[in-house]
């Protein structure tokens, strides 16, 4: 009896299912209460209109955001795909799933050590993580002493010292005398190449994944190196195209001859025609790579690049200034990209197979033919001339600056000049000027061109200073507390549509965002018109930071005001932990 039942509701169930299919159930389904999602959304909403009210405070995080990266968090990321590295990119959570808190500090925190200090030790204690040195030491990356870590500039190829490398480097590649002034150091480590060729007046982006060498961007930004969150994956590098007179890999270990050559393909994109690509480690001359650095080599000749100089495992390239001998090497079956193809475009666009044009690009911007550093700074650079009247905008843009520069020294009391500034971003940089105005300063400056916005980021490279696109509606690529200024023209126009006043995101959690870049004791410069200034203001005070607000200088438009905020030092309660 027991088993005819079991059968009986057996079948029962089984009809049950059949019945109800999926599009049975809908109706059902329909009348459930919203998702999660929905909620949080409608929460993040009512917060952050509470905070710009001014009828909240933004409350600090837990002690498990200390290192917080929105758009690069492990736990999001070891859920996706390792195909081409897709999961070490960037992937922002929606603004509901990111919380509306203030990264703490870890604790026994400090103010960064000053430049130049800085560029060889760094207070332990700001990112207590010794896997690096523990594991790096012996080739001279870092290693601990006392409150500090030290950095005596070594590398895995170059154990000691970034100054040997680059004395062999300097018999092949113009590295003195302003030949070169723009860099990109891929898979950078702790970022000892880049600082060394600081000395020889060369800026260098260098760039990392978060990854298992934890932390080594953060401690390349904590020693006032310009560095950068990325991974050659799948998408083109945020870069604009034709941008670095230099690219250097030391050991970074990417593929270059895979997926078809692309991620050389992605590298030839920003290397500057007559520019200078250098290869040291694996594949070159390596035991056991045979078939890879035969390959590597066999792209590079299909590319028309002239072989320099190959030193041990270290080999030296120069791209030709022209693409006309492409469509003849067909070895690899490398094409030229249609001329309808923007090579500028690389905001979440995918990398592709095509080799860009160079004479997509009309005038002289080749290395060796652009001004030699610093003459390339005010001079109107090429690729200005790609807006319309721009030309005189350009230079209506870099006299702004001047004044507007001098007079932050003489009337704001900021201390831009001093070793208290070391680490700066402007969040709307248009042509640089803010950063040209800044040369002379002891300094660098990220140069940040909101995707959405008409491109003048080669013109930015094109004067030999260094930058990024990027969305402000989403996390920037970086760690917390890496800026010692932020700099913004222009606030709303980060978040609006373009040529409307409706707003894409948040204020709030633009603001929130810049807390966490910001170091404590670090300062925030905005410029808008007085209304959003007074929101500005609101949502400052809820973040704890301290403001005042000015005029603007004699030059500017009467309707603009200017706040000026310092981040405060915190702590995190012991309940809060």
């Amino acid at each position: 009896m027991r088993l005819r039942d079991l059968l009986l509701a057996t079948f029962l169930l089984l009809f049950f299912l059949l019945l109800f299919t999926p599009r049975r159930l809908a109706p059902l389904l329909s009348r459930r209460p919203p998702p999660l999602a929905s909620a949080a959304a409608r929460d993040h909403s009512r917060l952050a209109a509470a905070v710009e009210s001014g009828a909240r405070r933004v409350e600090p995080c837990p002690a498990g955001y200390v290192d917080h990266m929105p758009c690069e968090d492990p736990r999001r990321s070891s859920q996706l795909s390792r195909e081409m590295n897709y999961y070490r990119e960037r992937h922002c959570p929606p603004p509901e799933e990111t919380p509306l808190c203030l990264v703490p500090p870890p604790d026994g925190y400090r103010v960064p050590v000053r430049w130049p200090e800085s560029l060889n030790k760094i207070w332990h204690s700001n990112m207590p993580y010794n896997k690096i040195a523990d594991r790096k030491g012996h080739q001279g990356w870092m290693k601990i002493e006392g409150p500090h870590f030290i950095f005596p500039g070594g590398g895995t190829m170059f154990p000691d010292g970034a100054g040997h490398y680059l004395e062999k480097l300097k018999k092949y590649v113009p590295l003195t005398g302003g030949v070169l002034r723009t860099a990109l150091d891929m898979g950078c480590g702790v970022a000892s190449f880049g600082g060394s060729l600081l000395a020889e007046g060369i800026l260098t982006m260098s760039f990392a994944p978060r990854d298992s060498h934890k932390a080594q961007i953060q401690f390349a930004l904590e020693r006032g190196i310009p560095a950068f969150v990325a991974m050659l994956g799948t998408r083109r590098l945020p870069f604009s195209s034709f941008s670095f007179d230099l690219v250097h890999c030391s050991r970074c270990l990417i593929p270059f001859t895979a997926y078809n050559a692309s991620y050389f393909i992605e590298v030839d994109r920003l290397l500057r025609p007559g520019g200078y690509l250098v290869i040291s480690g694996p594949p070159v001359q390596w035991a056991k790579q045979e078939k890879e650095w035969a390959d590597l080599q066999a792209v590079a000749r299909a590319l028309c690049y002239e072989v320099i100089a190959v030193d041990r495992n270290t080999a030296i390239w120069r791209k030709p200034t022209g693409d006309s001998c492409l469509p003849n090497q067909n070895e690899l079956g490398i094409k030229l990209c249609d001329e309808s193809d923007d090579s500028t475009v690389a905001w979440y666009i995918k990398l592709k197979n095509c080799v860009s044009r160079t004479s997509s690009v009309k005038g002289d911007y080749a290395v060796g033919s652009i001004p030699k550093w610093p003459d390339r700074l005010n001079r109107i650079p090429v690729r200005a001339g790609l807006l319309e009247d721009g030309t005189d905008i350009f230079e209506d843009d870099t006299r702004r600056w001047t004044r507007r520069v001098d007079y932050y020294k003489k009337s704001l009391n900021l201390e831009l000049g001093t070793p208290s500034v070391r680490n700066v971003m402007d969040m709307n940089a248009f042509f640089g000027g803010f950063a040209a105005a800044l040369s002379s300063d002891p300094v660098w400056v990220m140069n940040v061109l909101p995707a959405n916005k008409p491109s003048t980021l080669s013109a930015i490279y094109d004067r030999g200073l260094i930058g990024v696109y990027h969305d402000w509606c989403e996390p920037f690529s970086t760690y917390p507390r890496t800026y010692d200024l932020l700099h913004v023209d222009g606030i709303a126009m980060l978040i609006e549509h373009q040529g409307s006043k409706r707003r894409r995101c948040s204020l709030v959690d633009l603001m929130v965002e810049m807390d966490r870049i910001l170091r404590p004791e670090g300062t925030v410069l905005i410029r808008d018109s007085p209304e959003v200034i007074d929101k500005v203001n609101h949502i400052a005070h809820a973040l704890r930071w301290t403001t005042a607000i000015h005029e603007g200088d004699s030059g500017s438009p009467e309707t603009e005001k200017i706040l000026v905020a310092t981040k405060t030092m915190w702590k995190l309660s012991s309940e809060s932990r």
